[in-house]
């Protein structure tokens, strides 16, 4: 498949508003690939060299891509570097630019799909001594061999900021259309993405193969499942009837989420968002390594101590961690502990469709040898009346916990789903929202005054998982750091687009800035108001209203362990906007 045909449809999807628009495009893309390369035309579309958990970076830095520009087009590199500045992609700078280039060097050879995917994964994988000469080679071969339309996607591929709209939900839609012909059939994909994380395995396993064989695909080692998720509840009385009156009641801890992978002395961390963070653990790693399983996947929690007395820390002792470099002198200077809270796989058996109850005596069983006091079960209890669940509260709370978790115990492990089977219960404040929210950035006002040169208000969305779309529910503006501040500004301008993404809807709400919906914040707000202006469950509660947050304000959590997809959702911002009734009454 030539590369042309791609770049084609990419530019056809940069110009298309609507996610519909979308589905078709990759519907008809997909009926037109080659069984044999359509995996890597999956994954870049998503602008990825592999799955999630296995996708390596580039490294290569805008002044390679610019000096590579200037010498292709023989244009100068302070012209190029004016444009950029003026423009802000410099995949487009290069669509303006190579058009300028003599016909000699057009087309110096012939580019496939499968000779553009080869070379982006050797300029990722090539390191050490001479890498960067190597690396400034191969991006000067796609350059010189690309047409101007070719090249534009090309640099956009090389820098990461391919930003076609397209999410993996979209994705699986038009998987199931190409291949099935009948959107029934998504449930079947969904699952097999669940457990596989990997959107490319099965698009090649439905044009190889059948969707039987998708069926059949399962969980295996070092390939992250997706998270089962909670849904909230306002207080003890509801989450005790959502369990049918008896229920685990568990620590709710305020650190990461992590997905343990073990084989033999080969041990793997991930996080809900699927990064692998081994390097980021070695500690954890050489505990984990003393567990009696040859094979596991565990999940649990990694939380930020003290050492002296082994009290939780807050989230952002923990980020501390999250650093390429000197680690060792990070282990030294924030201790962590890991809480374990759930085995989805042991020596060769996948307990996932056990209930839970089984799957937390199979988890105390692999730490039957443990001797580290760094890694332990997490806390639980049974429930079975509002005293039991407040007692226990109390007792979280004091043990510097957000809240509690509560599970059904006969439930089995629903990856990727998000039910009553898991409950979170955080502290109450009669009248007020009582769970921070995640809420995706979807846009930006410019700041003004102390803020000039960087975003001001920063628009919010909520995640419907039914349309894949996310929904406007208010702008925030305040609780930002300068630091904190300056980060974001830095991280979004690398994902503005020209207009808003297909997967918002914002109504008639303008913004100075669209971005694509990456960035995962917590906020706080005392309120849930009805709307005119923003867009979240319009019409749900009152007809031409949706809901907005009061007074809304950050937390200083950037959620880097969340997915977009695995924000808030429509559905728990309506629950939480009827529980503020609820408490009043009460």
């Amino acid at each position: 498949m030539l590369f042309i045909e791609l770049a084609q449809t990419f530019e056809k999807m940069e110009k298309t508003r609507s996610r519909i628009e979308l589905t078709y495009h990759l519907v008809e893309l997909f009926t037109t690939t080659p069984a044999e390369i359509i995996d890597k035309v999956v994954y870049l579309i998503l602008g990825k060299l592999g799955p999630d958990h296995e996708s390596s970076e580039l490294g290569i830095a805008d002044k390679i891509v610019i000096k590579t520009l200037s010498h292709s087009s023989r244009i100068p590199v302070d012209k190029i570097i004016k444009e950029y500045n003026s423009i802000g992609d410099l995949g487009e700078v290069a669509y303006k630019f190579l058009t300028e280039r003599t016909q000699s060097t057009l087309f110096a050879q012939v580019l496939t799909v499968d000779k553009v995917f080869s070379t982006l994964l050797k300029i990722a994988h090539t390191s050490g001594v001479g890498s960067l000469d190597i690396k400034i080679r191969l991006v000067n071969s796609l350059i010189n061999s690309s047409s101007r339309l070719e090249s534009k996607f090309i640099v956009k591929l090389i820098l990461g900021n391919l930003r076609l709209g397209i999410a993996n939900f979209t994705l699986l839609d038009a998987l199931t259309l190409a291949f099935t012909k009948d959107k029934k059939n998504r449930v079947i994909l969904e699952r097999a993405y669940n457990v596989s994380s990997d959107l490319g395995k099965i698009a090649a396993t439905l044009a190889n193969g059948s969707l039987s064989e998708v069926q059949s695909i399962s969980i295996s080692l070092f390939t992250p499942v997706r998270p089962m998720l909670a849904e909230r509840a306002v207080d003890s009385p509801e989450a005790l009837k959502k369990l049918d009156g008896f229920g685990l009641a568990e620590f709710k801890i305020d650190g990461e989420r992590i997905q343990i992978h073990k084989q033999g002395e080969k041990i793997e961390l991930f996080t809900r968002s699927l990064e692998n963070v081994s390097s980021n653990f070695p500690d954890i790693i050489n505990m984990i390594k003393l567990l009696s399983p040859k094979e596991m996947i565990a999940e649990g929690e990694i939380v930020a101590i003290n050492p002296n007395n082994l009290r939780y820390l807050p989230f952002q002792n923990l980020m501390r961690r999250r650093r390429k470099y000197k680690i060792q002198e990070a282990v030294k200077a924030f201790p962590v502990m890991l809480n374990l809270f759930d085995i989805l796989f042991i020596d060769g058996n996948d307990t996932t469709n056990l209930p839970f109850l089984e799957r937390r005596r199979l988890l105390k069983f692999a730490l039957k040898d443990n001797r580290s006091d760094r890694i332990k079960l997490i806390e639980q209890t049974q429930v079975s009346c509002t005293k039991d669940i407040d007692a226990f509260m109390t007792k979280a709370l004091e043990n510097g916990c957000e809240g509690l978790m509560l599970k059904n115990p006969k439930t089995e492990y629903r990856a990727g789903a998000r039910g009553w089977a898991w409950i979170k219960l955080k502290k109450e404040y009669s009248g007020k929202v009582i769970d921070s929210m995640d809420l995706v950035v979807l846009g930006a006002l410019h700041g003004k005054g102390r803020r000039v040169g960087k975003y001001g208000a920063l628009l919010l969305g909520a995640y419907d998982r039914v349309n894949d779309t996310f929904y406007t529910i208010g702008k925030v503006g305040t609780g930002f750091t300068d630091e904190i501040l300056s980060l974001l500004s830095d991280r979004l301008s690398k994902l503005v687009l020209q207009g808003k993404s297909p997967r918002v809807e914002a109504g008639s709400l303008m913004m100075d800035v669209w971005f694509e919906p990456r960035v995962v914040l917590e906020i706080i707000s005392p309120e849930i108001t009805l709307s005119p202006i923003y867009t979240a469950a319009r019409d749900a509660v009152n007809l031409g209203n949706g809901l907005a947050l009061r007074f809304p304000k950050f937390s200083g959590k950037i959620r880097e362990d969340k997915l977009p997809e695995d924000s808030t959702t429509i559905d728990e911002v309506l629950e939480l906007y009827r529980n503020q009734f609820k408490q009043k009454s009460n």
